[in-house]
């Protein structure tokens, strides 16, 4: 398993991504496994790294990343609490000069990814994304 610390977190969504992409965990699923994670753990760290903290705070984002069967990330932040799972899902039936910004990136996390969890434990804001992976 790996652990990884990222603190400060502002301004920081690049290098926290590749960290994350350069796990063992990661870096040895398939191609199209590696994209649809890589198209999860950068919305995630872009909304935390952008919204998560008051402004002026830098904050931090722990990464826990196992593999099994499946990849498991579990991104965890002392942010405001914030469940990106109740917020509104996007009508994707309208055009794109009608949506509202917003809510698009996590609607696709969701629908890429095989399980997406939200808790609220001892502070700390706990989204955890899982993805099947193939067999070698």
């Amino acid at each position: 398993m790996s652990e990884l610390h990222f603190q400060p977190i502002k301004g920081q969504a690049r290098i926290i991504l590749r960290a994350i992409l350069q796990t063992p965990e990661v870096s040895s699923c398939h191609l199209k496994e590696v994209l649809v994670i890589r198209l999860a753990c950068e919305e995630i760290v872009m909304n935390v790294a952008s919204y998560a903290y008051p402004e002026g705070t830098d904050g931090y984002l722990d990464v826990e990343i196992e593999k099994t069967d499946r990849i498991i990330i579990r991104f965890k932040d002392g942010g405001l609490p914030f469940n990106p799972l109740e917020q509104k899902k996007p009508d994707t039936n309208l055009s794109w000069k009608q949506r509202h910004i917003g809510g698009l990136g996590i609607f696709l996390v969701t629908r890429k990814m095989d399980d997406v969890r939200y808790a609220y434990v001892d502070n700390e804001n706990v989204l955890t994304i899982e993805k099947v992976i193939k067999a070698d």
